[in-house]
């Protein structure tokens, strides 16, 4: 079967119309749970929120005034991997609040992933394997801003804002834009099979997502996110010449209504974080 058939894709929505800045993260709401041996949450969330800072200037540099105190900036985002695995260590160690215990497992979840796309990074020899590995690096250091913040809000009982929330998954889908646009008509059987493989981790990432203030936005980003793991299931079949639950003509119309649903998710994002 033709690559052809898989080369499809969403219409690239620019990062702009996901209208919330990625590259700061806003620190969150702190507090403290009561419990016999409390979580340090005001720590916790002081302490993601400078660490990813420093991760992100170091790996998304762009500037001429980064690129002079890159060494520096190196060291710093180390320090804030070595934070992370105590963090992680932490929210093991100590007795977390039922009303917590989702998010810190969400968090646990997402830190783990980016420590080990950390570490793997100066391994990566293809260039597929890079640009996966700093996906990996963008969305799950966005994520970690929105759990922390949760963590925080849970803990001192505050509304959650959507804007400041929604950091994590729209870092997510910016990631899925950028695979999906990898997917040319040029592109290799090797790419392609990558930037699958990508989408289906981002789909799984998405869907977890789906824990912010709006329940008709938490269920658009859960649909979206099945209906992507299903197509880019059905195309890594196709690539290794299996077959399928869809036929060519069954993705061709999955993606389109992935474009609509994309572009869905991205109006009703605007909206509620203007």
């Amino acid at each position: 079967m033709s690559l052809q058939i898989i080369k499809r894709g969403l219409s690239i929505v620019v990062a702009g119309s996901l209208g919330f800045a990625l590259f700061t993260l806003s620190a969150g709401v702190s507090g403290a749970a009561s419990a016999k041996a409390p979580l340090p949450v005001k720590k916790i969330v002081t302490q993601s929120d400078e660490d990813i800072n420093a991760i992100r200037t170091f790996f998304f540099c762009q500037t001429s005034k980064c690129k002079k105190v890159s060494t520096q900036n190196k060291a710093a985002a180390l320090a804030g991997l070595g934070d992370l695995k105590s963090e992680v260590g932490t929210m093991q160690a100590d007795a977390v609040p039922s009303s917590e215990a989702a998010i810190v497992a969400k968090y646990e979840n997402d830190a783990t992933a980016l420590i080990k796309a950390l570490n793997n990074y100066a391994k990566q020899k293809s260039a597929d394997d890079v640009a996966n590995n700093i996906g990996i690096i963008y969305y799950q250091s966005s994520n970690i801003g929105s759990d922390d913040y949760l963590i925080g809000c849970i803990a001192t009982k505050t509304p959650v804002s959507f804007k400041a929330w929604s950091v994590g998954v729209v870092g997510v889908a910016y990631a899925m834009q950028v695979d999906t646009q990898a997917e040319t008509s040029s592109a290799s059987a090797a790419t392609i099979t990558s930037v699958n493989r990508s989408l289906l981790t981002e789909a799984a990432s998405m869907r977890s997502d789906a824990n912010g203030p709006n329940v008709t936005f938490n269920n658009m980003v859960v649909q979206f996110a099945l209906n992507q793991t299903t197509d880019s299931r059905d195309s890594l079949l196709i690539l290794a010449n299996k077959a399928g639950s869809l036929t060519a003509a069954d993705l061709k119309a999955l993606a389109t209504k992935l474009t609509a649903e994309f572009k869905a998710i991205a109006a009703l994002q605007n909206k509620l974080a203007g």
